[in-house]
This record gives structure tokens, sequence and C-alpha cells, in this order.
């Protein structure tokens, strides 16, 4: 964490670089989080996390896939592997 800064205030350094109003399937695909991936770590079939990207349901896309791909555009390469790695050993 950047010393001074809280959450909040890294979110919206993150929202500032440009992604702000982008879809969210182009934001997860523009920091290298694929459809593939991403359905791996919420536990979801590719199908379903392809239909939420798209907002298939009225209710839009679901704030645990929004928040994951918030997640994944403030971390660093190495906290994406870790975090990605811890998640495949929760599910052995």
């Amino acid at each position: 964490m950047v010393k001074g800064k809280n959450d909040v205030t890294l979110i919206a350094d993150a929202l500032k670089g440009g992604m702000e109003g982008k879809p969210w399937q182009t934001r997860a695909k523009s920091v290298g989080l694929t459809q593939k991936l991403l359905a791996r770590l919420l536990g979801h079939a590719e199908n379903t996390v392809s239909r939420q990207l798209r907002g298939h349901w009225d209710s839009g896309i679901p704030k645990h896939v929004r928040t994951m791909i918030l997640g994944w555009e403030l971390m660093t390469p190495e906290q994406r592997e870790q975090w990605v790695r811890l998640a495949d050993e929760d599910g052995e």
C-alpha cells in the first residue's frame, strides 16, 4: 500500500487511469484478466462469466464480478500470481 493513501484513494486513482466508464469486459481484458481466469477465480462457468460481463441479467453486472476486476486492477503482477495460487490451493 502506498504510504499516506487509503483504499478509497487507491481505487479512485485506479479509476482515473482511463478505465472509468469503460465496459467491465474491456477493463478486465486490458489488465490481463481473461474470462477463463475470472471464471476460475469466481468458481463460475466461463459462459456464466461471459453473460455477467455483458450485463445479461436485468440487475446488471454482479457486484462481486466488478469488485474482482477492481481488485485485479490494483494488484501488482506478483500479488495477482499469489492470489491465483491461493485460490487454486483453496479449491483442492
